[in-house]
């Protein structure tokens, strides 16, 4: 070997000797390293400085701060595709349960650059953060003269009566230049959501997959129907999904399929797999948790049989909001939904204390390329200001610890850990 060749090697050498003895931030020693991108798992050492990974090493570090992590996993944060609430609160919660992006795909934001300059205003987010353009509110800007914030707030007063009629022809090229307009504005993904406005028609929808396409973006689509039973069941939402991803060559990102399959998700885990098999591009979602709070105007709440569609009785439902209140019967639900349209109610759908239950939601945790996703709703407690999206920090949201009355979805503060304890830990259906 040349005496060039030999300088040139021990010259490298020592240069990593030096990136390892440098002083890091924070230094992050034994623990169980695990990169799914690359598929490293082993017992590592990992450097930080200027708060980025600096070094990942079997090599002893040193730093400013030496946290031992031995026996506990360091791993990228996880990306939730699937939250609606993107406050203070809801952020620092999300960091408990290990995520470190938000993501609002399934409903989105818009105008998608106001929801951004709300965000930036209130000097950011407590983790990275993401909205999709929102079909929902654009539509219920051009069909029904909504003039609301980029807010849940705003979301929440679009959803009456937003996707109840067919577009003519003025209507859906002003819907499709404000989507296009969000997308250029860094909308991340289109959210198509006509569970809960199904009204809205398929031209339409068709030509909003290809717009999606074309701008390399996903759809991240709550099917039109929830229900284990034809006609309009969950198979026939899932094969009409299908039609509109083969028909724009979109890729589509399917929401909270434990929810649209139910007791019964068999047939309609074999419609997806079908489509895949063909070519389609599809992921799907889950949150591991049997009930759901959906908005009470939902489409598939307003079907006369909707307890025998779904598999849930009247009188265990219950308002979201507390204190809550339990409907008597089905005349008691439909009296509330008129005089209440913009509030939501907690309903079970999955009893994972039975045989079946569990094994519907086996199915759904362990199906291929599904990924957790918490369909969160916002944290509430006695006292939060209102706009609590459009508040930073020293304002009324900005509490932590939380209050001790605190309140909200299960979901919204531990679906990846529940992924984990119970289905990689307890059932070992995940590894």
């Amino acid at each position: 070997m040349s005496k060039a060749m030999t300088m040139l090697m021990a010259l490298a050498l020592i240069g990593a000797v030096e990136a390892h003895a440098q002083d890091y931030d924070v230094v992050l020693k034994g623990g169980r390293v695990m990169d799914p991108e690359t598929s490293l798992d082993a017992v590592m050492n990992v450097g930080i400085k200027d708060g980025k990974i600096a070094a990942v090493t079997k090599d002893e570090l040193s730093g400013n701060e030496i946290i031992d992590v031995n026996g506990l996993v360091v791993s990228p944060g996880f990306i939730d595709t699937h939250q609606h609430s993107l406050d203070i609160a809801d952020g620092r919660l999300a960091a408990q349960d290990g995520t470190t992006t938000h993501m609002e795909f399934e409903f989105g934001r818009s105008p998608v650059a106001e929801a951004y300059d709300i965000i930036e205003k209130r000097g950011g987010h407590p983790i990275n953060y993401g909205y999709a353009a929102s079909w929902p509110m654009r539509r219920a800007e051009v069909m029904a003269g909504f003039d609301g914030e980029a807010t849940f707030e705003g979301l929440e007063e679009a959803f009456v009566g937003w996707g109840t009629t067919v577009s003519d022809p003025l209507q859906e090229g002003q819907i499709l230049a404000l989507m296009q307009k969000d997308l250029d504005d860094g909308a991340l993904a289109v959210g198509f959501p006509p569970a809960y406005g199904s009204g809205a028609g398929m031209q339409e929808s068709i030509k909003l997959w290809k717009m999606a396409a074309a701008n390399n973006v996903p759809v991240s689509v709550h099917v039109r129907y929830q229900s284990m039973i034809d006609p309009n069941s969950s198979v026939e939402a899932m094969n009409e999904m299908l039609g509109l991803a083969a028909a724009s060559g979109a890729h589509a990102i399917l929401c909270h399929i434990q929810l649209l399959g139910l007791s019964d998700p068999y047939m309609m885990l074999d419609v997806i797999d079908a489509g895949r098999e063909a070519g389609l591009k599809l992921t799907t979602e889950v949150y591991p948790f049997g009930v759901t709070a959906p908005p009470i105007t939902a489409d598939y709440l307003q079907w006369e049989n909707s307890d025998e569609r779904i598999g849930f009785k009247w009188n265990e439902i219950r308002t979201e909001k507390t204190p809550h209140y339990v409907f008597k019967d089905k005349a008691d639900f439909q009296r509330y939904q008129r005089e209440n349209p913009t509030e939501f109610v907690q309903m079970e759908y999955i009893d994972e204390s039975t045989d079946e239950g569990l094994a519907a939601m086996r199915a759904a945790v362990t199906f291929p390329e599904t990924i957790p996703a918490s369909d969160g709703t916002p944290i509430s407690w006695e006292g939060k200001p209102e706009g609590a999206e459009k508040l930073g920090l020293g304002s009324g949201v900005d509490v932590w610890p939380l209050p001790e009355d605190a309140f909200g979805q299960p979901r919204t503060a531990s679906t990846h850990a529940v992924i984990l304890a119970k289905w990689v830990r307890e059932q070992g259906a995940l590894t």
